[in-house]
């Protein structure tokens, strides 16, 4: 049996176009129970999808129902959020309204503004990010835009390693947008433009002392987000922080790729892409054909070992080498695509990611780093690891490792 109704803010409608009506309140009861269990139907289709993707693309679904709708309730009704979730936020949401946060000092303001504070229950520390100063249109906000995709990425990945936990979201009695996360540490370093990158005295400590679980922890944070579509193409320490477990997280949001289950949505939905990457298919007869990333990302620079940092291009640290494929790599008449081992090449060829652990490490540990990063650096994709493959080695080395130590003490 089923029960069809279109629901709009105020209305429905039957099939044949006439207004469904109830007397009093009950009409406003019977939307929300619609609403419920067409959200319900969303959550049962992703529970029987057997794909990461349709997982992601079921939560993000589930995620649109209520972005969409609390954004037309504030833009096209006489009513308006006014700092509250509303009854269709996700139910994994510890933060309902803006009243279930203290706020603290501010610590950024451009493209967004981001400030510490706290939860009123349980006194939580929380960061809250909303619309920036230089966005004075307030259009950050809007479905498919800057705001939107941040939430989307932790929404659609939520209790991955590495993703920050999103605790709510609501839209301001001007209409801009804010959320709250969890407060998931400092910054592992600092540094940008072309200049070396100066790390943290706590990620230096872990790196010397437990390379192997620092390492690890880095290579599961990226695979939460490379494997399923995004990249990260502004590219420095400060945007990943550590936990006081040596727990390693992304908090700023990387762009998807415009052939990747979520950035296909977005365009479907929003039809935008200005904060996606495109990589589409391109033919080509030689490398300068292929499309590169920005500077900073595919270091076109660096990678020659030449640091000019009064250049627009020089956006790598002396070191850097960016992926074949991210400086644009011609294959058989076809530009190489990017994809999730562009990042594994990324991971091996910073020199404040494996390297640094890799310098720090003493004896095999050291070693085995070394291989890993040398594996990882394959020009060609084709032949280069993705993250499942390099963590199954660490994980297969620290179990042989620690079965020897077992036997030698036995």
């Amino acid at each position: 049996t089923f029960f069809w109704c279109q629901v709009d803010v105020d209305s429905a409608t039957q099939p044949d176009g006439q207004r469904l009506t109830a007397p009093g309140g009950q009409y406003q009861a019977c939307a929300r129970a619609v609403v419920r269990m067409r959200l319900l139907g969303l959550a049962l289709l992703a529970s029987c999808v057997e794909s990461q993707d349709g997982i992601i693309l079921a939560r993000v679904t589930l995620f649109d129902q209520w972005f969409r709708r609390t954004e037309h309730t504030r833009a096209h009704t006489s009513r308006h959020t006014d700092g509250k979730a509303g009854p269709d936020a996700p139910e994994a949401w510890t933060v309902r309204s803006k009243r279930d946060v203290v706020r603290g000092e501010l610590i950024y303001n451009k493209a967004k503004r981001v400030r510490r504070g706290t939860t009123v229950q349980g006194n939580v520390s929380v960061v809250i990010k909303g619309v920036g100063r230089h966005d004075v249109a307030h259009s950050s906000n809007r479905g498919g835009s800057l705001l939107y995709l941040e939430l989307m990425f932790m929404e659609a990945l939520r209790d991955q390693p590495g993703i920050p936990p999103l605790l709510g979201a609501w839209f301001e009695t001007d209409g801009s947008l804010t959320y709250v996360v969890k407060d998931v540490g400092q910054p592992i370093g600092g540094g940008q433009g072309g200049h070396t990158t100066s790390l943290s005295k706590a990620f230096k400590k872990r790196a010397t002392e437990t390379p192997l679980q620092l390492a690890r922890s880095l290579l599961a944070c990226f695979q939460s987000w490379a494997s399923v579509g995004f990249l990260l193409d502004d590219f420095r320490a400060n945007q990943f922080t550590m936990d006081a477990q040596g727990q390693i997280y992304l908090v700023d949001g990387p762009k998807a790729l415009t052939d990747s289950v979520l950035g296909v949505h977005v365009v479907n939905t929003y039809h935008k892409t200005k904060h996606q990457i495109e990589n589409g298919v391109h033919e080509c007869q030689r490398d300068a054909d292929c499309p590169a990333t920005v500077p900073q990302h595919s270091c076109p620079v660096a990678s020659l070992g030449v640091r000019k940092l009064d250049e627009e291009a020089a956006r790598c640290e002396p070191g850097s080498v960016g992926a074949p494929e991210a400086r644009g790599k011609c294959m058989e008449e076809t530009c190489e695509r990017l994809s999730e081992k562009t990042h594994v090449w990324d991971v091996a060829n910073r020199p404040w990611l494996l390297p640094f652990i890799a310098d720090k490490a003493t004896g095999p540990a050291k070693s085995f780093l070394l291989r890993l990063i040398a594996f990882a650096s394959e020009e060609d994709p084709d032949k280069r690891p993705d993250f499942g493959e390099l963590l199954r080695r660490v994980d297969g080395f620290v179990k042989a490792r620690s079965r020897r130590r077992r036997l030698s003490n036995s």
